[in-house]
């Protein structure tokens, strides 16, 4: 039996998408060095180099947040990846297969071994156009959802946020990764990462790190 044109296109828009993501990498093994926050941060500007993501101008830190660190600090990185991205593997007419599309930011934040982040928001302002707002970041399982195209029927997205999601979750070896996807318009982008999360009983606030995206 033949599968109608549209059930086809869009069963290739997912396999494109997952294709086109389990094409990038994380380094192996990039784990962060509890008590080191230069090698920490290291690792976290390795795993975002390698799914593309643009590292923030500085990194940022939480103090007395975590033992066996100078001062209790736990370093983070914030990044931005511009759309599209990552980019078309299988040409289907109609439909914009790119996770992150054309106009679109999609922030991150990384910080070093900590399971949470609900806290964390990003300020943004688009130089080119005057818009600006603010986003609260998301989980991974967030993250798939927000990531895929609007036209995916449901019996597909199902299978499509899952295989985002665990991709994620390989690619990057920290916790309490953090992300959202946002309608920024095409221009010079000015953004700000900060906000709370908590390390067990202890609250962590990290300090506001800034990044510049042409979008």
């Amino acid at each position: 039996m033949r599968l109608p044109t549209r059930i086809l296109a869009r069963g290739a828009a997912v396999a494109a998408i997952t294709l086109a993501l389990a094409g990038t990498s994380g380094p192996a093994g990039a784990a962060p060095v509890p008590g080191d926050p230069l090698a920490a941060y290291r690792s976290i500007v390795e795993t975002l180099g390698a799914l593309g993501v643009q590292p923030f101008l500085y990194p940022t830190a939480a103090p007395f947040c975590a033992d066996g660190a100078p001062l209790g600090l736990v370093p983070a990185v914030a990044g931005a990846v511009p759309g599209p991205w990552p980019g078309a593997l299988l040409p289907v007419p109609g439909l914009d297969q790119a996770a992150v599309r054309a106009g679109q930011v999609m922030f991150t934040f990384l910080p070093a071994g900590i399971a949470d982040g609900s806290g964390i928001q990003v300020l943004w302002f688009n130089t080119s156009t005057g818009r600006g707002g603010s986003a609260a970041m998301g989980s991974l399982g967030d993250v798939a959802a927000g990531l895929l195209p609007a036209a995916l029927p449901p019996e597909l997205r199902a299978i499509a946020e899952a295989a985002v999601r665990d991709f994620l979750t390989r690619a990057i070896p920290v916790g309490g990764v953090r992300a959202v996807p946002v309608d920024t318009g095409r221009g010079t982008v000015l953004a700000a990462v900060f906000g709370s999360v908590r390390n067990g009983d202890t609250s962590c606030f990290f300090l506001p790190t800034v990044g510049i995206i042409s979008a």
